[in-house]
């Protein structure tokens, strides 16, 4: 794997390459306590013993298959109520990666995973430090699955999958850290317009008819999109709620 990446700016010039962790981003936590780690420093490992997911969940990969990254970013002028914009930056930046290879199917499904038609192949999870209402930095842990071909759920994919060829993953990540700055420039120049609306082209569901899980009861709706604060808008019997990550569960 790469001791950096030379085709990027400022992401990926300095990489820890671990063999082995519990957690790259528990790995990057600890390190950006100790000393002054520079923006864009990406820690990467072959394998994670407690690869961390959303809801409590772990990410499970096989040594040596898949991506599994944390990157560390400093956008300290983001406030509190647009941290899910950098979900947006990773959900468009990993997108981007995967429909180099795969031409069609390539979707964003809320709030943080990336899928190929009804399968996923990447997700995120960003750990977030605040100081007076601006975020200090965050660790963004990514994981997409490359080279695996078998997963304990049915619902998983990997570009070799997808692709029927085996992918070089130091290129493959390359071109997430080339697409995520490019992103980065326009929440920099705080366009969050032109990042919601990319956001929104590429949304898993949006206006087709589903079935949820919100509060234990399964119902009906076609996502519209999100809100400026990142919760998703849900079109239910003609009218339009909004949920965060706890309201609602995808069923079918």
């Amino acid at each position: 794997m790469h001791k950096f990446f030379a085709k990027t700016i400022f992401i990926g010039k300095n990489v820890i390459f671990l063999t082995e962790c519990h957690s790259t981003s528990t790995e990057l936590s600890k390190l950006v306590k100790k000393s002054s780690l520079q923006t864009g420093t990406v820690v990467m490992a072959d394998y994670q013993s407690a690869g961390k997911g959303q809801r409590a969940n772990s990410w499970s990969s096989e040594r040596g298959m898949n991506i599994l990254s944390s990157i560390l970013l400093r956008p300290s002028f983001l406030a509190i109520d647009k941290q899910f914009f950098l979900n947006i930056l990773f959900g468009l930046a990993i997108s981007d990666a995967i429909g180099h290879f795969i031409a069609s199917g390539v979707k964003i499904k809320w709030p943080n995973d990336v899928y190929v038609h009804d399968h996923k192949i990447a997700g995120v999870l960003i750990e977030a430090s605040w100081l007076r209402n601006k975020i200090d930095y965050a660790i963004c842990g990514l994981g997409v699955n490359v080279n695996q071909t078998n997963f304990a759920s049915l619902k998983a994919t990997s570009l070799f999958l997808e692709t029927g060829i085996p992918q070089n993953r130091g290129e493959v990540i390359e071109l997430i850290l080339m697409s995520l700055e490019k992103w980065n420039q326009l929440l920099q120049k705080r366009d969050y317009e032109h990042l919601l609306t990319a956001y929104h082209e590429r949304l898993y569901w949006k206006d087709d008819l589903h079935l949820f899980k919100i509060d234990e009861q399964l119902i009906e709706g076609r996502i519209k999109g999100i809100d400026p604060i990142g919760q998703l808008r849900v079109l239910i019997d003609g009218s339009e709620q909004t949920f965060d990550l706890k309201g609602l569960v995808f069923v079918a």
